[in-house]
């Protein structure tokens, strides 16, 4: 297997091109992405319900309730991975010009191979990376976990949050980087998956491979993501306090109107990017079969 190594300005590309998405059949990207999102909205809710129903039929089992909402997770992530799989396929039709529809973000659930592998890749990819978070976080910030536990029923029984436990800026400089190392892994391994029909154990390896050749370039996109979240964060603070001022003004019918609107449209548009860098993580990193070799610096063979 082959896996590029890019310069640390693909960080910037990457988020650039993903910005950009929407030049280039809009109907089919933004489409495509409110599908995948009202999809997983509803299998949300679906399988919320059915776990309260198990969970109340079971009465105080927390190990039943804690078995069905491990099931849930574990299958909205497969589910997710799949659409996502079937998003990428969409992604790489509008970048290749070729004619594409909003419903391509279904097209992996009739290739059951494709689905079964995306499916595992994803369910794997979280395994791992929870027993990593745990094992380091266990090791570098033990308290980390009885202080999350506190600061949940601290609202619930009135008492004030609890101070924050030693070690914890290591912990959360683990989550970030264990975060941005699946988020690499993810991205380049479902693209092999999904648009170079790689197993599960290849895409993992490729994934691994590419991540730890672009640590720079990640850690740039890493970088200008919480950036753009600051800024994001000041606006949406501002666009709050205006909807507040109108709503003072013409009634509380207003945040619906507009508060509503704007927040899936935001949603709509940050998953349309998170996927987009995605693709071009995996594009730039990945040689496509037939292409000209790269150099042998720029190879890693296992």
């Amino acid at each position: 297997m082959t896996t590029r190594a890019v310069g640390a300005g693909a960080g910037l590309t990457w988020l650039q091109r993903a910005l950009d998405l929407g030049r280039d059949n809009p109907k089919a990207i933004f489409g495509g992405a409110l599908l995948l999102l009202t999809t997983l909205i509803a299998m949300a809710i679906g399988l919320a319900l059915v776990m309260t129903a198990i969970s109340v039929s079971a009465g105080t089992s927390g190990l039943i309730s804690g078995l069905v909402s491990l099931l849930t997770g574990v299958a909205i992530s497969a589910l997710m991975a799949v659409l996502m799989a079937g998003y990428l396929q969409l992604l790489d039709a509008v970048e290749q010009g070729r004619p594409v529809s909003a419903l391509q973000v279904f097209s992996v659930l009739g290739q059951s191979v494709v689905a079964v592998r995306a499916a595992a890749f994803m369910v794997l990819l979280m395994l791992a990376q929870n027993l990593l978070l745990g094992a380091l976080v266990g090791l570098l910030a033990p308290d980390i976990g009885s202080w999350y536990l506190q600061t949940l029923q601290s609202p619930e029984n009135g008492d004030a949050l609890p101070a924050l436990p030693q070690g914890f800026g290591p912990a959360l400089l683990i989550f970030w980087a264990v975060g941005l190392l699946s988020y690499g892994v993810q991205a380049i391994g479902l693209g092999q998956i999904a648009l170079r029909d790689k197993g599960v154990v290849d895409a993992l390896q490729d994934g691994v491979a590419g991540t730890l050749r672009n640590l720079l370039p990640l850690l740039v996109l890493f970088l200008l993501a919480m950036v753009a979240a600051v800024v994001l964060a000041l606006l949406l603070v501002i666009a709050a306090l205006l909807v507040g001022v109108l709503a003072k003004l013409l009634g509380g019918w207003v945040v619906v109107v507009l508060a509503v609107p704007l927040y899936l449209v935001l949603v709509l548009a940050l998953m349309v990017v998170m996927l987009g860098v995605m693709y071009g993580v995996w594009r730039d990193v990945c040689a496509a079969p037939g292409s000209p070799a790269t150099t042998v610096s720029n190879q890693i063979e296992l």
